[in-house]
């Protein structure tokens, strides 16, 4: 896992996965909403798709699987309580 958080190097994927981490958690996912686009300054949600991209590529070339799922129930993106323990290790709150 360590090798795959030293390969995300994009400053918005590292914020994203910091959110991400830190509701997953609680056990929640972070909505893929207007709010969400407007703290990135993105027009629409179809930017994150990259945003997120970047990280599951890394992760699946590492470890042979995503790092973050979508989860259509709620429209928003999760991950494994396990990973996201690491991920607020590795990126502390600034």
């Amino acid at each position: 896992m360590g090798e795959a958080l030293n390969g995300i190097r994009g400053k918005d994927s590292r914020r994203l996965l910091r959110e991400v981490a830190e509701l997953s958690m609680q056990g929640a996912a972070l909505p893929l909403d207007a709010e969400l686009a407007a703290r990135y300054g993105k027009k629409t949600g179809t930017a994150f798709a990259g945003i997120v991209a970047g990280p599951n590529k890394v992760m699946r070339r590492v470890a042979r699987r995503d790092l973050v799922t979508w989860d259509a129930d709620v429209r928003g993106y999760r991950m494994d309580p396990a990973d996201a323990e690491l991920v607020l290790q590795r990126w502390p709150a600034p």
